[in-house]
């Protein structure tokens, strides 16, 4: 579900099913269903996420189970880190690892340690990435070593490492084909890493190519990512009406999964705003991102693929 963008119907097939009165006659079966449904709910309705990842805890818990209160805690850890509180999961995320390390399973180490690093400090995340990379390694979990690689590129973009971030894309893109997994969030994060390397039109063509696959698989995530850092490219070109139009369409497709920006992503986009607003003034700005916020998903794609014209 999770690799075939498919989250919207996980989410619509197993939450009914918890909700029956009977869903709790296997306790273990119970919170591992609520684990993967967690999953499905975290890009779609953060509070019934993190209801039913507390739910986990709390059953796991009484069970007695380690490796199911493991793959519950990350579970929460994952939660409160989308529903933008990721102080409040960390001690949820660390306890999760802990307990995996003890148990030395390396998938459940390493998938403890991607939601665990979630919520730690970019400059402090270098050791922990090498250590889940490596689990992941191991293990031959695809699908972990792709996101890890993906989310260490992040980080290695935000400490200003551009070549680390370069071969960490360029990783998780190579891990991804190992399961026919098209992660349009690699893409959209590399188009940052051509920016930041001076390539603008790279930059475009590479958010351009994500928003194409994104639109053809249903990412929502990774469309509203790829058409924020348009928005930027805009901005860096001085089409600051464009940069506001787009930003605007950006916001309306975060809208559509329910979770706020993540830090990477708010950072950039209030820099980027703050530039327009300094260009246009509030009410150009306002009118202009407006605009963008109206548009359809199709129309909000359609925009960001439409090449500005000359100046």
């Amino acid at each position: 579900w999770r690799a075939r963008f498919r989250l919207q119907e996980a989410f619509g097939l197993l939450v009914p099913v918890l909700r029956r009165p009977d869903a709790r006659a296997d306790p273990a079966l119970f919170a591992a269903a609520l684990v993967t449904a967690t999953w499905a709910a975290c890009w779609i309705d953060i509070a019934t996420a993190r209801h039913l990842a507390e739910q986990a805890v709390q059953v796991a818990r009484q069970l007695g189970d380690d490796r199911l209160l493991i793959r519950s805690l990350a579970a929460l850890c994952d939660a409160y880190f989308w529903a933008g509180e990721p102080d409040i999961g960390r001690p949820f995320g660390q306890e999760a690892v802990e307990r995996a390390r003890r148990l030395g399973d390396d998938v459940l180490l390493a998938r403890s340690l991607l939601l665990y690093l979630l919520t730690i400090d970019p400059a402090r995340s270098g050791q922990l990435f090498a250590e889940a990379i490596a689990c992941t390694e191991r293990s031959g979990d695809h699908l972990t070593n792709s996101v890890l690689h993906s989310n260490a590129g992040c980080a290695s973009l935000d400490t200003g490492d551009i070549p680390a971030a370069r071969a960490h894309l360029e990783a998780a893109a190579q891990a991804g084909q190992q399961i026919g997994y098209q992660d349009t969030i690699v893409m959209a994060i590399m188009g940052l890493v051509l920016r930041a390397e001076g390539d603008l039109d790279g930059a475009r063509s590479m958010l351009e190519a994500a928003l194409r696959i994104g639109r053809r698989t249903g990412d929502s995530k990774g469309m509203a990512g790829a058409c924020l850092y348009m928005a930027c490219l805009a901005g860096d070109a001085g089409d600051w009406d464009r940069a506001a139009a787009l930003h605007g369409a950006a916001q309306a497709l975060q809208d559509r999964m329910s979770i706020p920006w993540e830090e990477f992503d708010a950072r950039r986009r209030q820099d980027s705003l703050d530039q327009a607003r300094a260009h246009l003034g509030d009410e150009q700005l306002e009118r202009a991102y407006a605009q963008g916020m109206a548009l359809s998903l199709e129309k909000a794609i359609d925009l960001a693929l439409r090449r500005p014209g000359p100046a």
